[in-house]
């Protein structure tokens, strides 16, 4: 296993902290929903991230079974274009209750 430079630690970190802003500001939403450019707007506008492109993390979230799309043919990938709607998921919801823990997740 190697060891991670300094740069790359905080990519990690910063990585795991716009997760749980978007698990946390989910579970904030009316019925734990948000738009994706609501979500993204809110993260450019905390500093957290320069470009609205948050597939990478929406992409994880879902892998993970956190949240879900509401479209039904929406993925991480075009959300942001199509104003897609994301849900926090049964799992999501445990996440922020620390009834389960993902260490790629700073909740």
């Amino acid at each position: 296993m190697s060891i991670m430079d300094e740069a790359q630690e905080q990519e990690v970190n910063k990585n795991k902290a716009v997760r749980g802003y978007i698990i946390r500001a989910l579970a904030k939403g009316n019925h734990n929903t948000l738009l994706i450019r609501q979500v993204a707007n809110a993260l450019v506008g905390d500093g957290l991230i320069y470009s609205p492109d948050i597939s990478k993390y929406l992409e994880y979230l879902k892998e993970g079974g956190y949240i879900a799309f509401t479209g039904k043919h929406a993925t991480a990938y075009q959300a942001y274009r199509t104003d897609s709607v994301i849900k926090l998921t049964k799992k999501g919801v445990d996440l922020v209750e620390g009834t389960i823990d993902d260490p790629g997740v700073d909740v």
